[in-house]
């Protein structure tokens, strides 16, 4: 298979026209003529990462965010993302990005995470009005648990490293929104689909603040680690359009450590 057909199998099934008109999905380095060796996927196109790829043979590394999303004003192959970029190029390795069209797929990181948490009747926090689920995800637990609880059970269910709760451990939750990655803008959709708790990552100091005075429950995860839930299924997609199986290559997010 060569990568152009890659390409066309993933437009069909996580189309690239459902992502955010900001955002930089699709193939972004590499030669749509080139024969596949071999796939791997990612959440970031990390140096770490185009490196495990060329270890493994894989010459098209699937990543779930962009290595090109900001303009360029110069390469620099010695230095930050210049350096991935020339490593990619010299080892022939195609880099693939589904990202907001990830985001948004029935398939993708919102629906994978509000299945895994056992959300009934799900429904997006801003429906597609290009074809797609949509952003976000909300839906009801089975059972009201107290908000600690309910954080105890997020963490332990995604393996996360660390979750934060803010707006009170004994409070009742009842119903769950969620975003994948930095959704701290949406709490105002959470509250609007009846959330009593908001599970995102990166909410800035005053959405945080917002939020709580509005009456929500914030659960606060690492974006990365967040986000990767997800790899195992966006790996079952490119397999799919593929007809093989990929490399599912899982890096650690950076170490954190609490200073006393």
């Amino acid at each position: 298979m060569k990568v152009k057909e890659l390409l066309q199998n993933l437009d069909e099934s996580v189309p690239f026209s459902w992502a955010e008109d900001w955002d930089n999905s699709g193939m972004l380095l590499g030669d749509p003529l080139d024969d596949i060796s071999g796939i791997a996927v990612s959440l970031d196109p990390s140096m770490t990462a185009v490196k495990m790829a060329a270890e493994k043979g894989c010459s098209v590394l699937v990543t779930h965010h962009p290595i090109i999303f900001n303009p360029l004003k110069k390469i620099v192959s010695s230095e930050g993302n210049g350096s991935v970029l020339a490593f990619a190029m010299k080892n022939c390795i195609s880099v693939i990005c589904l990202h907001t069209n990830w985001d948004s797929s029935e398939k993708g990181v919102n629906c994978v995470i509000a299945s895994a948490l056992g959300l009934r009747n799900p429904v997006p926090l801003i429906p597609s009005e290009k074809g797609a689920w949509g952003l976000g995800a909300a839906g009801d637990l089975w059972d009201p648990l107290q908000a600690g609880h309910c954080g105890r059970m997020i963490l332990e269910t995604m393996g996360l490293s660390r979750l934060d709760l803010y707006g009170g451990a004994e409070r009742p939750i009842r119903r769950i929104a969620l975003c994948g990655g930095s959704g701290g803008d949406l709490w105002q959709r959470a509250l609007w689909n009846g959330a009593d708790a908001f599970f995102t990552a990166d909410v800035k100091y005053h959405e945080k603040m917002d939020a709580i005075e509005n009456g929500l429950a914030l659960f606060i995860a690492d974006h990365g680690e967040m986000e990767s839930f997800s790899l195992d299924a966006l790996a079952s997609v490119v397999s799919a359009a593929s007809g093989t199986p990929v490399s599912v290559l899982r890096i650690p997010s950076p170490e954190c450590f609490s200073v006393q």
